[in-house]
């Protein structure tokens, strides 16, 4: 396998429900990559879920966190990164992954991610399921910009196999 500039460390982006802990984890096995969840060392770290983060100390707090654990990462070995859905939006965050990974954006319409998260209530922002269609619309409303400028955009609403051939398609690492 022929490894090109910056794909040392990929960083999936998306909304919530898109796949990047999915994919995540079963691209870095076919790519022998490390992998880690953004979100899962933050349950690590702090003892607690997230949604007991957002309860107890707030959205704002835990984008501290985030942007905290992103920074630390150690990220001198091949790595498979997922990010939280909104992790994205944090210019630290952008400024520290862009010069040293490739970003791939999992882009997955409202209808796709309703029915991945139709039985998952334990995400913060979509825990009212009767408002979970506006938010993820109003989400995608305000982050497809910065989404969008990745270096590579696939198309998540296919199976789970599917979206890792074309992200490795995309990489040019096949």
């Amino acid at each position: 396998m022929v490894m090109h500039p910056k794909t040392n460390v990929i960083v999936l982006v998306g909304l919530s429900g898109s796949g990047k802990s999915t994919i995540g984890a079963m691209l870095s096995k076919q790519l022998n990559f490390s992998f880690i969840d953004v979100d899962d060392r933050i349950v690590n770290n702090e003892g607690v879920t997230i949604a007991e983060i957002f309860a107890q100390k707030g959205e704002g707090r835990f984008r501290e966190l985030e942007k905290e654990t992103i920074l630390k990462l150690d990220l001198s070995n091949p790595t498979v990164l997922a990010l939280g859905g909104g992790a994205w939006m944090q210019d630290e965050i952008r400024d520290f992954l862009v010069p040293i990974a490739t970003i791939i954006y999992l882009e997955a319409d409202v209808e796709s991610l309703l029915q991945r998260l139709k039985d998952n209530n334990a995400r913060p922002l979509l825990g009212d399921i009767g408002t979970r269609r506006k938010v993820l619309e109003h989400q995608l409303k305000i982050r497809k910009r910065l989404y969008m400028q990745s270096t590579i955009t696939v198309n998540a609403n296919a199976a789970v196999s599917e979206v890792i051939q074309e992200i490795i398609q995309k990489l040019k690492l096949s």
